[in-house]
């Protein structure tokens, strides 16, 4: 059982207006006012019976349950938004945004799960692994999320050096707090979100002038799951050293997803359908996933005096959201949607391990390397008039551009000193020293897809450079 209260108020130095000039710079007041806090609990339970060839283990679980509150003052002054640096200087911002009203709710997030499994040693080297969870939380009116899953490891030789592993199941999701929040907030009589696009700048307009915005879940919203299987041949090549080679594979149902659906209509995008509301967000549960990989990994005491883990993986992810609060390109047209995901690195190797040299240090070395994230090629301009400069141009699907790869090498040099040396459980003290990005290599991060900034096809950020530390630790 975990009890735990957050509170986190946010305070803004300045509250004049706000300016954005896509993906160039940001300036004026920040506008951030915002209290969050969270009475919450946790509670998990698992009862383990062996009987015979069975081990059953049967739980229950609530990942959440807490009472959620709000205040968002945020945006009050209002916010301009510019597509490019000539018409920030021209005074002609595409869209202007501010928001009134009550900003206060509260709420409570309720997730409960439950789970039966049984093992089932059926031979001496076959062993298979049966279950089935039930996931369920409020603001969900779906109440059929029973998740089967299955397993089997099989040593086909007698000496067992050589183990087959195969399985399968279903993974639920979850909303998360902050879209119930949305919908709860948004709703049409707590907080209203104006929008107003082509304004003049600067505006005398009063709120009777905008267009307000609601936020709502998808009427036959469904919790989104993931199917996963796998399939792989491990091998221990000598004691306490083995090899794998592992296929995954993953496919997303019912992802979630944000759509306008008072968007304008195609093929003119002259005006939104109902003219007295502005945006109509729906989170929808209809985008979904395909992922491979292979994994090939050695573990172990590869020699006398150098044990960690090598893994290779090789992958490809496809899907067509970007996640609960991503809008399309078109709210009308999704067919480009469906192109890598956000996350799809092809190559990943990974090093982690400790060279021993005798009593005299130990070296541990951390080797992260994968390929790079992709990113979307945008114009930078409201093609769409829906108050969102995602646009791409006809025919280029989303994360189409391909950001560089990641290196990272941290290493620990240390030494222990045993304080009482005849004694087993002496005192010792530990001298080490960490360097993190040992190499001081430059990872790019935050790349920049929009065809009108200046800072086209550049990083506007970085992960850290090398750091250094020193600690000395005592234990007794």
């Amino acid at each position: 059982i975990r009890v735990g209260r957050h509170y986190d108020p946010i305070v803004s130095e300045f509250q004049g207006p706000s300016i954005i000039v896509l993906n160039s710079f940001s300036g004026g007041g920040a506008q951030a006012d915002k209290l969050t806090t969270e009475n919450h609990a946790q509670f998990n339970d698992i009862l383990t019976w062996a009987h015979g060839k069975h081990l059953i283990k049967a739980g229950v679980n609530a990942p959440d349950l807490g009472r959620r509150g709000l205040d968002d003052r945020t945006n009050r002054a209002g916010t301009y938004y510019f597509s490019t640096l000539s018409t920030y200087l021209q005074g002609t911002p595409f869209l202007f945004t501010l928001q009134r009203g009550d900003g206060h709710v509260a709420f409570w997030e309720v997730v409960l799960g439950g789970f039966i499994q049984d093992s089932i040693r059926l031979t001496p080297n076959l062993t298979v692994t049966a279950g089935l969870r039930y996931d369920w939380q409020n603001y969900a009116p779906n109440y059929h999320n029973l998740s089967p899953r299955i397993a089997l490891a099989w040593a086909p030789h007698n000496n067992r050096r050589t183990v087959v592993r195969v399985g399968g199941g279903i993974f639920y999701d979850r909303t998360g707090p902050n879209a119930i929040a949305d919908t709860l907030l948004y709703n049409g009589q707590h907080l209203q979100n104006y929008v107003l696009e082509d304004p003049t700048f600067p505006n005398s307009l009063g709120v009777d002038d905008l267009l307000p915005g609601t936020v709502r879940f998808q009427g036959n919203l469904k919790i989104p799951y993931v199917i996963q299987y796998s399939a792989g041949v491990e091998r221990q090549l000598h004691k306490g050293t083995t090899l794998s080679a592992t296929y995954f594979g993953s496919r997303g149902v019912d992802l979630f997803r944000s759509r306008d659906l008072n968007a304008p209509l195609p093929p003119l995008y002259l005006g939104r359908p109902d003219s007295s509301l502005g945006v109509l967000r729906e989170i929808e549960s209809a985008g979904a996933l395909k992922s491979e990989a292979l994994e090939i990994t050695l573990r172990g005491k590869v020699t006398s005096f150098f044990d960690g883990l090598a893994q290779y993986r090789l992958s490809r992810t496809y899907d067509n959201t970007g996640g609960i609060n991503v809008f399309p390109a078109n709210n009308w047209d999704l067919s480009d949607e469906w192109s890598r995901a956000d996350t799809d690195e092809r190559h990943r190797f990974n090093l982690l391990g400790s060279f021993h040299a005798q009593r005299y240090f130990t070296l541990g070395v951390k080797l992260s390397v994968h390929s790079g994230a992709p990113y979307s090629l945008t114009t930078g301009l409201d093609d769409y008039r829906d108050g969102v400069a995602n646009s791409r141009p006809p025919g280029v699907p989303r994360n189409s551009l391909q950001g560089p790869g990641y290196a990272d090498l941290d290493m620990r040099l240390a030494h222990e000193f045993l304080l009482k040396r005849a004694r087993k459980d002496s005192p010792t003290l530990t001298l080490a020293v960490d360097s993190f990005n040992i190499v001081n290599h430059t990872n790019d991060i935050a790349f920049i897809g929009n065809l009108s900034s200046p800072f086209f096809g550049r990083a506007v950020a970085a992960l850290p450079a090398r750091q250094m530390q020193v600690s000395l630790n005592f234990k007794f």
